[in-house]
């Protein structure tokens, strides 16, 4: 993965000589019936979308406290939460999400998600590729994963005069186990792995410019020595010997793309964009993030993750009585137990911020004449479990859970499925990760029976999934 962490000193010393040649050298309502578009069927809606802003909520975001609200079922499983309406009369959704309730007609709501898995890391990997991995549970990334969304479209639906094709932040999700499989290009290679921005190192909610200028010891004229000794490698066929390397040399090369246009570096300056609209989103992590995925599709980016941001509080990393590496994320609202995460008051927390900046981002891209070329995924890897636990929690559950999306071709102001009175299970038209991802794939115009080949050059097909025509 190409990373950018804070000022991203250590990209702007560019590249020795020493680091070219071990390189070069070494190794209404509508409650949508029918159903899915066969591949390869249907125009409607292919190729609307030039960019996806792809919101993960890592943790597992509880449906039934948000999207998919169950007020006449039991207090246990209902919990504290109150619907209200939205301006699309049928539609409600929780009392926490006043600004999108507002707006409920730029986006449809699919509360038939479906894929039976309850780990992070696995389901993780699922709903960022639209492929189960090879192991289930919380397993590390491999160099045979499936490739992320953004990476499938970095390789077939390439942005030569972009800043970069594909760009994740604010950071590397992770469980207290292994880094989260499924973020990067998978077998696809690390030349296809998304642009990372790392959060602020100081907490603060400004991400610094990338690679604007050089430190004071690389002049122009060395960074331009270091540019050519790299072509002269590349000339004489060294890196051909070495998939690793050819790898690195197109890592480099986005660097150095970023350093000679001055101008595409500049779209991650927050600081060009008015206190107002700052505001606007929230001034938080998350709130700059989404922020910041506008001013990345504006300048030609194809696809941006923007991953809800790690936990900080000495709370958040301690698991049952034991401290943790890594914090637990705040959508997995286990109870008081598991990270201080119980459901009710978590939710009370997150749902203002993600309402605030969520809400903004609608709103901004179609004041831009943005909504309809950019495709707006707002997910979770997971649902939760619908019967409240004995620590104030509700636990991970994959039978069942919902996803918003909007803009890129998708119509607003729909449901597509439903569960059940419990919210335990689909009882109308069930979705599959393949079925998502067949349609973001549509959405964005790559065909379905496009083809990728592995690391041993076998074809595979992007999905296997079918589009959900009713959502075009």
């Amino acid at each position: 993965m190409f990373v950018l962490h804070g000022k991203a000193e250590e990209l702007r010393r560019g590249l020795t000589r020493r680091d070219c040649l071990r390189v070069g050298l070494g190794g209404g309502l509508s409650l949508l019936g029918s159903s899915l578009l066969p591949a390869g069927e249907g125009p409607r809606g292919f190729g609307h979308a030039k960019s996806c802003i792809f919101i993960y909520l890592f943790g597992g975001p509880s449906h039934i406290d948000i999207w998919d609200m169950k007020p006449a079922a039991p207090p246990e499983i209902r919990g504290e939460f109150k619907p209200i309406d939205t301006n699309v009369p049928g539609l409600r959704i929780t009392e926490h999400l006043p600004r999108l309730a507002r707006m409920a007609d730029q986006y449809t709501l699919i509360r038939s998600m479906t894929h039976g898995d309850n780990s992070h890391g696995s389901a993780g990997h699922t709903i960022m590729t639209g492929f189960r991995p090879r192991a289930l549970g919380e397993v590390p990334p491999n160099a045979d994963d499936y490739p992320h969304y953004g990476s499938v479209l970095a390789k077939l639906r390439p942005t030569p005069h972009a800043v970069a094709p594909f760009v994740q932040l604010p950071h590397l999700i992770s469980t207290s186990t292994a880094v989260v499989p499924g973020q990067n290009a998978g077998f696809l290679g690390r030349a296809l792995d998304p642009l990372r921005i790392d959060r602020p190192a100081d907490g603060t909610p400004t991400f610094a410019p990338p690679l604007l200028t050089l430190p004071a010891e690389v002049t122009p004229g060395r960074m331009d020595e270091r540019v050519r000794l790299l072509e002269q490698i590349e000339t004489h066929g060294q890196l051909d010997r070495d998939a690793n390397a050819r790898e690195m040399a197109t890592l480099y090369r986005q660097a150095f793309r970023v350093m000679d246009t001055p101008e595409k570096a500049k779209a991650f300056a927050l600081d060009r964009e008015s206190a107002k609209v700052r505001e606007r989103y929230g001034m938080n992590v998350f709130g700059q993030s989404l922020l910041l995925a506008r001013r990345l599709v504006e300048a030609g980016v194809r696809m941006v993750t923007v991953c809800w941001p790690d936990r900080t509080n000495p709370e958040a990393f301690i698991n049952n009585g034991v401290k943790d590496p890594t914090p637990v994320p705040q959508w997995d609202t286990h109870g008081n137990k598991v990270g201080k995460t119980p459901n009710f008051p978590t939710l009370r927390e997150c749902l203002p911020a993600l309402d605030l900046a969520a809400s903004a981002l609608l709103e901004d891209l179609t004041a831009r004449g943005l909504l309809e070329q950019t495709l707006v995924v707002c997910t979770g890897e997971f649902g939760r479990s619908p019967r409240i636990n004995g620590d104030a929690g509700r636990d991970h559950y994959g039978n069942v859970f919902s996803t918003m999306l909007a803009g890129g071709g998708i119509r607003g102001g729909q449901v597509y499925g439903s569960s059940d009175k419990e919210g335990a299970f689909p009882t109308d038209r069930p979705v599959s990760p393949g079925d998502f991802a067949a349609t973001l794939y549509h959405c964005m115009g790559v065909p379905l029976d496009a083809e990728i080949s592995n690391r041993l050059g076998k074809p595979q097909r992007i999905c296997t999934g079918e589009v959900i025509g009713p959502l075009l």
